[in-house]
């Protein structure tokens, strides 16, 4: 049995094992509003009464707390900025436009060897003033991954919808070596 040299069979492996499931991770990040600066302090928006948030987006709301209080922020139950989070959940091949053919979210391609679909995992956040109820930031964040779960997710997606929560108006991309 005669077996390849190996300076070969190296770009072989290098491409399966990235076509499976690791590999760059992009994280879009967009943000608009006024920012909120210094230490404020936040209370979470009220849900329907009696209601308990599914399993999804109580995971999003764990892992946007800890996000937010890395960044110095506190919460308690009557505070001056409100926060509400969404997170979503659809197939990355799927492309979102607005007005104008505006494209919200490009479709995504199936990487080289990659052997399952990917989905695309989205975390926003809005602060809202309390008593006036305008809207101070609002955040989003969104990746897409083949085989990563979306708590393995979530906490990066909170990191980066937060990043410049005292300076908004960005839109930028970020890459990361992760779980695809």
């Amino acid at each position: 049995m005669k077996w390849l040299p190996a300076p070969a069979f190296l770009p072989l492996l290098l491409a399966v094992g990235l076509g499976g499931c690791a590999g760059p991770v992009e994280t879009h990040v967009r943000s608009g509003g006024a920012g909120v600066r210094g230490a404020a302090q936040l209370m979470w928006a009220p849900g329907p009464d009696g209601e308990t948030p599914p399993p999804m987006l109580a995971g999003a709301q764990k892992a946007m707390e800890a996000a937010l209080r890395k960044r110095g922020f506190q919460f308690g139950d009557a505070a001056p900025v409100m926060v509400a989070i969404g997170v979503a959940e659809r197939p990355a091949g799927i492309a979102l436009k607005g007005a104008a053919d505006e494209a919200l979210s490009r479709a995504k391609r199936r990487r080289l060897f990659q052997d399952c679909a990917d989905r695309l995992l989205r975390l926003t956040i809005s602060l809202t003033d309390s008593a006036s109820g305008e809207t101070l930031y609002h955040g989003e964040a969104q990746e897409a991954h083949c085989q990563a779960a979306l708590d393995e997710v979530l906490p990066r997606l909170a990191a980066s919808a937060v990043a410049d929560i005292a300076a908004p108006g960005t839109e930028h991309r970020r890459f990361t070596l992760a779980r695809d």
